[in-house]
C-alpha cells in the first residue's frame, strides 16, 4: 500500500493551519528532515518500527496532507512505504492513523487535537 493522502480545506488561513499542525507535530515528538529532496516531518529513528512520515504542503487554498510508515524487513532495513490502513504493521498504523485524524480535525475547525497515546 502507498502513502495515505488528503487535501484538506482549512477553517482559517493556511498559514495559521499550517501553524498549528506544526506546533502540534511538534508536541508529538515529530521533528523536520529532508527526505528525498523535500520537507517531511519524521518521528522514530526506524530502530525497532518503522519511522512514520508526515508531509504538510499549501495547495491552491487548501492544505496537502501525505502520511506513511516506512516497511521495515529488519531493524534499520526498509523495503517501501506504508500508508495507514491494513493489518500488516498495526500499531505502528494506528498510531500514525490517530495523528492523521488529529491533523484533519484541527485543519477542519481549529482549535487543539487531544494528542495521541
Amino acid at each position: 500500500m502507498g502513502r495515505y493522502t488528503n487535501d484538506l480545506k482549512t477553517s482559517t488561513s493556511v498559514e495559521q493551519a499550517l501553524a498549528d499542525v506544526e506546533m502540534y507535530l511538534t508536541s508529538e515528538g515529530f521533528r523536520q528532515v529532508q527526505y528525498k529532496g523535500a520537507q517531511v516531518w519524521k518521528k522514530g529513528l526506524g530502530l525497532m518500527i518503522g519511522p512514520q512520515f508526515i508531509i504538510l504542503e499549501p495547495k491552491e487554498g487548501n492544505i496537502h496532507l501525505e502520511a506513511w510508515i516506512k516497511f521495515a524487513l529488519l531493524p534499520g532495513v526498509y523495503l517501501g512505504e506504508m500508508g495507514v490502513e491494513g493489518t500488516l504493521a498495526m500499531i505502528p498504523k494506528k498510531k500514525l492513523k490517530k495523528r492523521v485524524l488529529a491533523i484533519e480535525e484541527l485543519v477542519g475547525k481549529g482549535g487543539s487535537p487531544q494528542p495521541a497515546p
